[in-house]
């Protein structure tokens, strides 16, 4: 049975869609499987009901994601599309600032939808539909569109299930609820591509990905009586690699898979000099959403991030600190 709650956001969300005619379609910057994948399914709908419809990201799709990427109507900056949106769909992004540059192209009097899941929204448009409690975005976009009566294709069905695989950790997380697995049945026998999305985003990964895989683990070390563990990737390691950052995401669960560990932390240079990406994995109930927001950042209880002026040593310095003093208050 749907709640009333959700079935109020689907009404609302379908009658702004009947009455209007072009829509924009956004997620965070260095989107991940859950923004994409929740990006492509809406727009699949939107375009199957006759409406202009684009995809526009402040950054470059990871190349495990791009197999799920329509032919046309995606945008990456700064080639943005030049029609004026009348709506904005933003999803999983908990503030507009993290829209990066999309921000700036959204007019003044657009009605902005806010669909998300993190802990942390700000819900900042003028439709909010943020369930914490759902696993992914996507699994709010397929509530969405089956209280709207949309069909679901093979090509949506495909896209939401990325969605769903890559926020569980392949239903590893501990946001792996009943309804997940009984969405991603559902998502089967709508045609999703399960064998190849697993190709795609599991099983392909380019020799250079797995060069700089090697020369990060050297960098791992253990913390705090070995419950914290840190990675690094610098923009040398980068470079000699030829790794683009963006396909760099999946490196934040090499240090929370040591056993023993209950934070594990990514430090990656970016390419703003001086300034660092930390990325916090956590297990056992600690809450590292709460560690991200000290550094205007945030995220999930157990899945956070933040940005960082300073050194690379110096930004693991900070995070530790405030992760030990955490760490000394559960005990």
């Amino acid at each position: 049975m749907i709640e009333t709650t959700t079935k109020t956001h689907i009404n609302e969300i379908i009658d702004i869609v009947k009455h209007y005619d072009r829509f924009l379609i956004t997620t965070h910057v260095r989107a991940d499987g859950d923004g994409i994948g929740s990006e492509v399914a809406l727009y699949h709908a939107l375009r199957g009901m006759g409406k202009s419809a684009s995809i526009a990201n402040d950054s470059p799709i990871p190349q495990i994601y791009k197999f799920i990427v329509p032919g046309t109507g995606m945008y990456i900056h700064p080639e943005l599309p030049q029609g004026r949106a009348e709506v904005v769909f933003t999803l999983d992004c908990p503030t507009l600032d993290r829209l990066g540059k999309i921000q700036g192209i959204i007019p003044e009097d657009a009605v902005i939808i806010n669909i998300d899941h993190h802990i942390s929204n700000e819900h900042f448009g003028k439709i909010n539909w943020v369930s914490e409690e759902m696993c992914a975005t996507g699994e709010i976009i397929l509530h969405l569109l089956k209280g709207g009566n949309i069909d679901i294709t093979p090509d949506m069905a495909t896209a939401l299930y990325v969605a769903m695989v890559t926020d569980t950790g392949r239903f590893t997380h501990s946001n792996t609820t009943p309804e997940a697995l009984r969405i991603a049945a559902f998502l089967i026998e709508r045609g999703a591509r399960h064998v190849e999305i697993s190709k795609h985003v599991y099983n392909t990964n380019p020799y250079n990905l797995v060069k700089l895989n090697a020369l990060s683990l050297n960098t791992v070390n253990l913390h705090s009586s070995n419950r914290i563990a840190t990675i690094w990737l610098t923009r040398k390691m980068l470079w000699e690699t030829g790794v683009n950052p963006i396909d760099t995401q999946e490196f934040a669960d090499i240090p929370i898979s040591i056993d023993g560990v209950v934070v594990g932390v990514l430090l990656r240079e970016m390419t703003e000099p001086n300034w660092i990406k930390v990325s916090l994995r956590s297990r056992n109930g600690f809450d590292v959403n709460t560690i991200a927001k000290k550094f205007e950042g945030g995220g999930h209880k157990y899945a956070a991030g933040c940005e960082i002026q300073g050194t690379i040593t110096e930004v693991q310095r900070l995070i530790l600190d405030e992760l030990e003093k955490a760490l000394s208050q559960k005990k």
